[in-house]
């Protein structure tokens, strides 16, 4: 990895791809977005990317409880590690990639990847790099304890190269416990723990080095804000955890300086916590708010979310005031938006969750009423809106229409007629196809769809992903609705 150049190198540490079409932040698909990252192998002449990312990842909730040997030995960073590994994993998968040959065309070889993730959540969610999974057609992870499991990508975020996959558990997950970078320190003392070359689990020691880094990857890209270590990060970091000395960890590891020693970058955990709050709450099935304007602080230790406003008229949640806390939701505790995100997870417009929050020295129990996200027109214009931009009238569909496809799809929406000239024509749609889903939305109603027209993920996207089933096959189709007529 010796070179004269001192460019910073992404590695990728294990991307997957879906064999099978997949809707991300569709929990139900069993494929996986891709991700840039370093491969561990023998040859590492396609590891010399523009930039170098490693590892780095997230974790939240509770982990294996630390030692209590009043040893010398058990010093600060023994119990930093033991009370965070068990929340950390293993990341590994194959994938193809493009190399460059004698006569300068390029040509596709299949190369052995691995990273780390980190598991933020006990029903098996973890965060990882983006680049780790992406186009990896199986994303293989090995927890702690030696298991294994298979893992399908449900939500990604390639601006922040962070991405959130999930393994299935017959049992409650240990997670890890989130720090604060508002407060860090060049000379603190941080380790790094990850999955370097395939050697698993080890463990690296540094401080910090330097804060608010900027890090160009390519001509398109770069990493922003980044914490500076000289804690050893390898390909196979990539997606792990940089912890303080409590054992919290407080940024993600993400990338190497190539050509140099002890130059290594992770992402600060207070911008990757608010990513991955936004992948949990897009990755739901179907769109819902909240309507809470919150904010985390990070005091004596502790952190808190509470409500920095309420000014949303639509809000139902009329008892919530400014400065309120929010203590817990169905009775997890809540101390930051994405474990609200996770505790709201597997909820439907329309319901109302436990909530308790905290004003002075009281704690009340509020309902939290859930509303459908985008819900604001009537279905008229949002029909208008779908024929315009697409080129299609569409009914829904009960889930039993789609089951048999996925048993994940709580129903879809049928095409009934198709404007002539039109987007939907041109992708050769035809009336009687099924809509189960666009780009990372399931489509089950007319809400679902309205919300993700008014996406700027759906309008910045050219083509998007249209998941369709015809006569009982699944395909996806590119399509870009009218530019003219996008709102």
């Amino acid at each position: 990895m010796h070179t004269a150049s001192s460019k910073l190198v992404v590695e990728p540490a294990f991307p997957v791809r879906l064999d099978a079409p997949k809707l991300h932040r569709f929990p139900e698909q069993e494929t996986g977005p891709r991700m840039k990252f370093r491969f561990a192998t023998s040859s590492l002449a396609f590891l010399r990317l523009p930039c170098a990312a490693l590892g780095l990842c997230l974790s939240v909730g509770i982990v294996s409880a630390q030692a209590t040997d009043p040893s010398p030995r058990m010093s600060p960073i023994v119990r930093a590690i033991q009370r965070a590994e068990a929340a950390v994993v293993n990341i590994q998968g194959n994938k193809f990639v493009t190399t460059a040959s004698s006569n300068g065309a390029g040509a596709k070889q299949e190369v052995n990847g691995m990273g780390t993730g980190v598991i933020i959540d006990p029903r098996g969610y973890i965060i990882t790099n983006l680049h780790v999974v992406e186009d990896v057609s199986r994303i293989e992870v090995t927890l702690s304890d030696g298991s294994t499991a298979i893992a399908k990508l449900i939500n990604y975020d390639p601006d922040t190269d962070l991405a959130m996959i999930k393994i299935p558990t017959s049992k409650d997950l240990p997670t890890i416990q989130f720090g604060t970078s508002s407060d860090l320190m060049r000379g603190e003392t941080v380790i790094a723990i990850g999955n370097p070359f395939g050697y698993q689990n080890t463990v690296t020691q540094g401080i910090i080095s330097a804060l608010h880094r900027d890090i160009p990857v390519n001509v398109t890209q770069e990493y922003k804000n980044l914490i500076q270590t000289n804690a050893d990060i390898n390909p196979g970091n990539s997606g792990g955890p940089l912890l303080n000395l409590e054992g919290d960890v407080i940024g993600i590891n993400v990338a190497v300086r190539v050509g140099a020693q002890g130059i290594g970058f992770a992402i600060p955990i207070d911008s990757a916590l608010e990513v991955m709050a936004d992948l949990v709450a897009s990755s739901r099935r179907e769109p819902i708010e909240h309507g809470l304007d919150l904010v985390r602080t990070y005091e004596a230790g502790s952190s808190k979310l509470s409500l920095r406003s309420s000014n949303d008229e639509r809000s139902e949640n009329r008892d919530l005031q400014v400065c309120d806390v929010i203590e817990s939701i169905n009775g997890l505790p809540i101390s930051n938006r994405l474990e609200l995100e996770l505790a709201l997870l597997e909820h439907r417009p329309g319901e109302s969750v436990d909530m308790v929050v905290a004003r002075g020295n009281a704690k009340y129990p509020l309902p939290l009423k859930l509303r459908s996200a985008g819900n604001t027109l009537s279905d008229s214009t949002i029909a208008k809106l779908v024929w315009d931009q697409i080129g299609i009238r569409v009914t829904p569909v009960p889930a039993n229409d789609v089951a048999s496809i996925n048993e994940d799809y709580r129903g879809g929406l049928r095409i009934t007629e198709i404007r002539s000239g039109s987007p939907a024509a041109k992708q050769r749609l035809v009336p009687g196809d099924i809509i189960v889903g666009i780009m990372e939305w399931q489509t089950v109603s007319l809400e679902n769809l309205q919300w993700i027209l008014a996406s700027p993920h759906f309008k910045s996207a050219s083509p998007a992903k249209y998941y369709v089933i015809r006569k009982r096959q699944q395909l996806m189709i590119a399509l870009t609705p009218e530019q003219a007529k996008v709102r």
